[in-house]
């Protein structure tokens, strides 16, 4: 079981990541070349294809507002659902909106991206490298 760390007013994280997300979307978007209508077909085309729902109530496809409301920081009512987040990193291939909200809970969590998980498994396997070494070295000195 772990226990609670106590941290000051000014180190407490920061879990109302809606803005941030949106405008990180909005970035996204842009840097993609797509018009925002565009981008509306690739979420739906993709959501039809993994089966994923990107809106509730009665919406059978994500409109245009829908999506223009998503990419509003100033839009706090509507963000898009896990599941839509989750789709929308995967069509437009950038972790950047699940790495804001890791992020946001102040435990130094973070999205690693396949280059960054290869790097991260090398470095565990030097680490662990170096502690097999000692061990064969202090094998060897009692023989």
């Amino acid at each position: 079981m772990t226990t609670a760390t106590r941290r000051s007013l000014l180190d407490l994280p920061s879990l109302n990541t809606d803005a941030d997300i949106a405008a990180s979307m909005a970035r996204i978007v842009e840097a993609s070349g797509l018009s925002r209508a565009a981008a509306v077909d690739r979420l739906n085309e993709a959501a039809r294809r993994y089966g994923v729902r990107l809106c509730g109530g009665n919406a059978e496809a994500l409109t245009l507002a829908t999506l223009e409301k998503w990419l509003n920081p100033n839009e706090s009512k509507n963000v898009p659902s896990t599941r839509a987040l989750n789709l929308f990193c995967h069509v437009f291939g950038s972790p950047e909106p699940l790495d804001l909200l890791a992020k946001s809970h102040g435990h130094g969590w973070r999205v690693v991206d396949g280059e960054d998980a290869r790097l991260l498994e090398w470095a565990r396997t030097e680490r662990e490298i170096k502690r097999l070494r000692a061990r064969k070295r202090r094998i060897e000195t009692e023989l």
